[in-house]
């Protein structure tokens, strides 16, 4: 500030993580976007919750404290699947942990309050996106109210953020009212004037966890339409008013990836921040998800309508930002998204449509894929000067992949690094139903053409799978089943995600209510220790699985096959 001549700021950013100035990392691009526009911008990056005075460092902004947990939601920061305290924190220099408290947008919030009582708050980032109306809180295991009510936050940003936090900014110094911001939430004391959607109330889904799967449901495909209507949600005698997703196009995002990042940790760490190495020498090509998993964030988050880059402003990023890099060797990491094939993909169709996934159960027909987009912008990556590799390790949708052979070959013969990603999550058909994931067969389809394209091109390069434990509607029989076909393909799962109930996820809802959300079943939901056997079953090689596997197996009575498994 001093040396800019500022003696005040407009906006403070408040951050869970460390700072990186790259667009990868929410509070940079939200800060460089505001920049850009004129605001003057600072970032608190960790501050100390225990001291208030580490929030009175840059004085009171003009408009706005900006308030976010970081890249990811604090309590998945912070904990395992199992609500074990992590040892490491990829977030933080040197991945050091301790350095952000739990529910850290709602703690943050809370010590500005204390230090400028007058101060508007602006919530966001993913921890207050997905915790934007009621939800399930997995650590304390009851519903939670919008963060809003505890953040006592002013409006709340949710999803893709910058044209929201912009309009609010400009609303703040007009001394405009924050209604009717597309991708915001706030609270009233009255309904609005205008069509909505009334969805259940806080209290009356305590008291009924079937209605709560439901609303979940009616939430999702609300929000996967095209043109959806602002959301209502009753909760102490107040109205949170959820309004309607807005969009982003190729213009903005190409122009949000232009922005003068400078691509580096704070120059105050002394050590590296973990997170930072992958993402240093990659390229985000697409945003949006259209998969629709049930136990996936994605969709709520970013929308299910791809929005892609230009080929001229992924080739600017690469040739101006990353190969100018003085450490770069020669390799982009990555060039993808939530599934790197899903580039250049859009919606053809003209009516209305509330499909969660486009993918499940089949692909839909107004679909327009386009794989050859993304191996052309491929292959124009690959001629910059000073490139020599260029992969694809945020993995590919293997069903849509399938549906292009030279797809499979061009990513084998080029684009993989020796291992390739892809995430079959179970074997069980009724697993994946639940999940919204492709029939196991699909998988096995894809693993076939991609061995055939490594004979084809005299290569030796293997597909890491990733399999979800303890996933709602799993029992300790499916669990085993996936077990004795990874010993049979003689595979040793080396990463295992036993299953995390996110906030605003379908699987979340089913998680909770214990409930089909699709036909209003009752399903079996694994909890407590049994979450445990499930992984056991799942990594059946490491020794301190061993007394769990016993127990397991002795539950679905299998204990013969107990030497099977562990040699």
């Amino acid at each position: 500030m001093k040396q800019k001549g500022w003696a005040s700021v407009d906006i403070i950013i408040v951050s869970g993580d460390a700072y990186i100035d790259h667009p990868s990392f929410g509070p940079a691009v939200i800060g460089r976007y505001l920049e850009y526009y004129g605001y003057k911008v600072g970032i608190i990056a960790q501050p100390d919750w225990k001291n208030t005075s580490a929030f009175k460092v840059m004085g009171k902004p003009a408009l706005f404290f900006g308030v976010t947990a970081g890249n990811l939601d604090s309590m998945i920061s912070n904990y395992t699947s199992e609500k074990r305290k992590r040892k490491t924190d990829a977030y933080s220099e040197n991945g050091e942990t301790g350095m952000r408290p739990d529910r850290a947008a709602i703690v943050y919030s809370n010590c500005i309050k204390q230090c400028y009582p007058e101060s508007l708050i602006v919530l966001g980032g993913l921890e207050a996106s997905l915790r934007r109306m009621v939800h399930y809180d997995y650590w304390s295991e009851k519903l939670r109210r919008s963060i809003l009510f505890d953040s006592r936050a002013d409006i709340l940003v949710y999803g893709m953020g910058e044209s929201a936090v912009l309009k609010i900014a400009q609303n703040i110094a007009g001394k405009l009212p924050l209604t009717k911001i597309s991708n915001t939430a706030c609270i009233t004391k009255k309904l609005p004037d205008r069509d909505y959607i009334l969805l259940p109330g806080y209290e009356e889904l305590q008291k009924d966890k079937k209605l709560y799967a439901e609303t979940a449901l009616t939430y999702m495909r609300e929000i996967s339409k095209k043109y959806p209507l602002p959301v209502v949600q009753p909760c102490n005698n107040r109205y949170l008013v959820l309004e309607v997703p807005g969009r982003i196009d190729t213009q903005i995002l190409d122009s949000i990836y232009n922005l003068p990042f400078t691509r580096k940790a704070h120059p105050g760490y002394k050590r590296e921040v973990p997170a930072f190495g992958f993402v240093k020498q990659s390229v985000v090509s697409h945003r949006g998800c259209y998969g629709g998993c049930s136990f996936c964030s994605l969709g709520a988050h970013q929308g299910k309508f791809i929005v892609s880059r230009t080929r001229q402003s992924l080739l600017a990023e690469i040739k101006n930002s990353i190969c100018s890099q003085p450490d770069f060797k020669g390799s982009i990491l990555d060039v993808g998204g939530p599934s790197a094939n899903m580039y250049g993909s859009i919606c053809s169709n003209k009516k209305e449509c509330d499909r969660i996934s486009c993918l499940y159960p089949e692909i839909c027909q107004f679909l327009r894929y386009k794989q050859t987009a993304h191996l052309s912008l491929l292959d124009s990556i690959s001629k910059v000067p000073g490139i020599k590799n260029v992969f694809v390790n945020s993995g590919v949708r293997f069903d849509l992949a399938l549906k292009d052979s030279s797809y499979i070959d061009a990513v084998c013969r080029s684009h993989t690094g020796g291992q390739l990603s892809i995430a079959p999550e179970h074997i069980s058909e009724s697993v994946l139903r639940l999940m919204q994931k492709p029939v196991f067969k699909t998988y096995e389809l894809f693993v076939r053409a991609f061995i055939k394209a490594n004979k084809k091109y005299n290569k030796k390069q293997y597909i890491i799978p990733y399999f979800i434990s303890a996933h709602p509607g799993t029992t300790l029989l499916d669990m085993y089943h996936l077990a004795v076909y990874l010993k049979k393909k003689c595979l040793q799962v080396q990463q295992v995600q036993n299953y995390i109930p996110v906030p605003l996820t379908l699987s979340e809802a089913m998680y909770y209510s214990e409930y089909n959300i699709f036909n209003m079943k009752k399903i079996h939901v694994p909890k407590g220790e049994e979450r445990l056997m499930h992984r056991a079953l799942l990594q059946p090689h490491i020794k301190a699985n061993h007394r769990l596997l016993k127990k397991a197996l002795k539950k679905i009575n299998k204990e013969n096959m107990f030497l099977f498994l562990v040699r």
